[in-house]
């Protein structure tokens, strides 16, 4: 884990979501959405195949369609 610092504008934000009317919420609210994107990341990266995998892929899918014939 690391901690890091970020700049808000708290007007802006506030404008925007009143929900997020103290320090401790918009802190939260960051965490999450911070969370969030590694999850993401986390998918994207495991949604991404070789090329071997998508070479396998490929001749499977060839042999089975010249099988039909």
């Amino acid at each position: 884990m690391c901690t890091v610092s970020i700049k808000v504008n708290e007007a802006t934000l506030r404008e925007m979501r009143p929900d997020l009317n103290t320090t401790a919420a918009i802190r939260l609210w960051a965490q999450q959405l911070i969370d969030l994107r590694i999850q993401q990341m986390e998918l994207e990266d495991t949604e991404t195949m070789s090329i071997e995998e998508a070479r396998a892929l490929t001749h499977a899918a060839v042999r089975e369609e010249y099988a039909k014939v």
